[in-house]
């Protein structure tokens, strides 16, 4: 925070200025914006707009750092009930003097330390729009306390700060979720790994790249119940799924003795894999096409693998870090980059009646690398897989749970994160081979690659799902 009181009251003693605010909608709002009250921006608007994303009548919405109101009043003006919070008397003075008394907004002059368990709870939605600026590195270059606290962030993590406030028993109502504008470096998507690990799904909204200044829009939330059903021998865990199976289930074997891959080759589990399927979508028709929830179900499994073995995902950007040493292989197999075997497969099966669809993932990784019909195999980890089917559970959480309020996963997020993490394997990574011959990858089309050689143009197709 800032060194001391004598820049903030310098600055206070200027006169309020009167912004206009485009709103994500369009809506042109003049705000007063007194000294030392964050204005609202770019990432004002961002934030709006993935607000305007969420599901659901509106409900109740706690707003952390109000600042001048904007969001707030907003929000207020299309139904949401909505309590803005600030530690500067001077933005809480400004965010009650811009509300137009249209809906519910009350505001309170206090901290987000000063949130416990007697705070009012059952929130629906818990926003902020976190600083996202490095703290300075000396004391010349910080700016008086309530500019630096709006701005930068030092000790505990934003992101932490909002889990530890969430996981106050009832903070936040049955389907309740967080939505935050956060930023993309290394330390905020640390502390989302490690969210996954405590059991909080995470979904990209909104991306924004300005310069060197990049955010994202993420939401969390407590997604599909941890109740898996595990059984010790089976044919294929396929067999264990109706169609009144409910979504997020799950069945996890020891052993499976005839279970099946793409195209009906063989899937047999060795001692010590995780085999096991998930009731991913239904009864509702998919709201995503055939490819994106093939590229979405293997992006959760390289997720789950990197996040269990304590490496850094990328949940808040596309680009992939060097220190994971896996790679996705078009159109669903887990590769080691290095070796350039396969550990792990995904495999989709739809079931219909009518207009009901019901769609399950069939997952199976390696523990130990193997021989499988003359070829060489990969494997995760030596000393067993335990734990991590409860990864790959909050993953797949992560990219396909239809929340009753989080908004449905972003399809060119989707893609350009698939794309990156994909882009070390053999077929469109450094080597660019398809056959043998030298080829560039043009882009994705609806279940194929398009694909370049020096004597043709190619659809590498080679995903559908299994009916």
């Amino acid at each position: 925070m800032g060194i001391g009181p004598d820049r903030e009251i310098e600055i206070s003693l200027n006169n309020s200025s009167t912004i206009i605010w485009t709103d994500s909608t369009g809506k042109k709002r003049n705000i007063v914006v007194p000294p030392t009250v964050y204005p609202p921006r770019e990432d004002t608007t961002m934030l709006h707009r993935a607000l305007c994303k969420i599901k659901g009548k509106p409900g109740r919405m706690l707003e952390i750092g109000t600042g001048s109101g904007a969001i707030g009043t907003s929000m207020a003006e299309i139904g949401w009930e909505v309590c803005g919070i600030d530690v500067n008397p001077l933005a809480i003075a400004s965010a009650r003097g811009n509300h137009q008394n249209i809906g519910i907004f009350e505001t309170m002059e206090m901290s987000i330390e000063e949130i416990d368990e007697d705070f009012e709870k059952s929130w629906d939605v818990i926003t902020w729009n976190t600083p996202y600026l490095d703290s300075p590195n000396s004391d010349e270059d910080r700016l008086g306390p309530f500019e630096e606290v709006a701005l930068s962030w030092e000790g505990e993590h934003p992101v932490r700060r909002l889990l530890d406030i969430a996981n106050i028993p009832g903070m936040l109502s049955k389907n309740g979720c967080i939505i935050a504008l956060v930023s993309t470096n290394k330390d905020t998507n640390f502390e989302l790994s490690y969210a996954i690990s405590e059991g909080w799904s995470i979904r990209t909204i909104e991306t924004r790249s300005n310069g060197g200044e990049k955010t994202a829009v993420i939401a969390l939330w407590k997604g599909w119940k941890w109740q898996p059903h595990y059984v010790k021998t089976v044919s294929s865990t396929m067999d264990f799924f109706k169609e009144e199976t409910q979504v997020g289930s799950c069945v996890i074997t020891k052993e499976q003795t005839a279970g099946y891959g793409r195209k009906n080759s063989t899937w047999i589990s060795e001692k010590g894999d995780l085999t096991g399927t998930w009731r991913i979508m239904g009864p509702e028709p998919p709201n995503q096409d055939i490819q994106s929830i093939h590229i979405a179900a293997s992006l959760a499994i390289f997720n789950a693998i990197c996040t269990w073995n304590g490496k850094v995902f990328q949940s808040t950007t596309w680009t992939n870090t060097s220190s994971n040493d896996y790679s996705i292989k078009w159109p669903n197999d887990i590769v080691c980059s290095s070796t350039n075997t396969k550990i792990a497969g995904i495999l989709l099966e739809a079931q219909s009646k009518g207009d009901e669809i019901w769609i399950s993932c069939g997952i199976g990784i390696n523990c130990k690398p193997r021989i499988v019909d003359g070829e060489m195999k990969g494997g995760v980890s030596e000393t067993g897989l335990e734990g991590l089917e409860k990864h790959v559970h909050i993953h797949l959480t992560s990219w396909f749970e239809n929340h009753k309020r989080v908004p449905d996963a972003d399809k060119k997020f989707l893609h350009r994160r698939w794309w990156n993490v994909a882009s070390h394997s053999h077929i469109i990574g450094k080597n660019r081979k398809y056959k043998n011959q030298p080829c560039v990858v043009s882009e994705l089309l609806d279940s194929q690659l398009q694909i370049y050689s020096k004597s043709e143009k190619t659809d590498l197709s080679g995903i559908e799902i299994e009916d």
